[in-house]
């Protein structure tokens, strides 16, 4: 149901407390739709994660000198125009930690399914000889976010309309216990793990 709704979509969140195999799951899905490792770019937004960083922008060299340099977004959108075949995915953690807006700038109604492709590019800022960027129908958006984290605020609206949400809870099933019990985990532990971590 999640690579489904990922194939229509393009863009997903994954959502929940720790421990619910958030990062673990977005991998799985990211390597059933890539293919293979090499289609798959990680990243993890942090509180100082910005624009710059990102998409492109001025950032020192090896010479001392600052220079404008591509960011994450650009560099796998590039591998992606280039290999229309191929499936890529972005793999963004703790996507809710940085500035959503800030850090995707004018390129966030560009994630939309059907904003994307060459007929919707924009000029992008710091970008050299008029160039227009575009993201392909080819790459697709898996994020993990951590709902846990009531330190910051909410994700804005922007994001929800662009993404899909997928809720992943603790599931403390007949599964969970079986596997304790092979480990030989006596039944009274078991009753008090899930007690204790519900």
């Amino acid at each position: 149901n999640i690579i489904a709704t990922l194939k229509v979509k393009k863009n997903i969140i994954l959502q929940g407390p720790p421990g619910t195999g958030k990062t673990f799951i977005s991998k799985k899905i990211a390597n059933k739709i890539a293919g293979k490792k090499e289609n798959i770019f990680s990243i993890q937004f942090h509180q100082s994660y910005s624009y710059e960083e990102f998409v492109i922008g001025y950032k020192p060299n090896s010479e001392g000198n600052f220079a404008i340099q591509k960011g994450s977004l650009i560099q796998i959108c590039e591998k992606a125009q280039q290999n229309e075949s191929e499936n890529f995915v972005m793999f963004i953690d703790e996507i809710n930690r940085a500035n959503i807006s800030k850090v995707f700038g004018e390129l966030l109604s560009l994630i939309e399914n059907d904003k994307r492709g060459p007929e919707n590019a924009v000029k992008i800022l710091y970008s050299e000889n008029d160039v227009n960027f575009y993201i392909p129908s080819n790459l697709y958006f898996i994020c993990a976010m951590n709902t846990a984290d009531r330190s910051l605020k909410m994700v804005d609206y922007a994001l929800r309309r662009r993404f899909s949400f997928i809720n992943l809870v603790p599931n403390f099933n007949n599964k969970f216990e079986a596997f304790l019990s092979e480990k030989g985990v006596s039944k009274k532990l078991i009753a008090s793990i899930i007690s204790k971590i519900s």
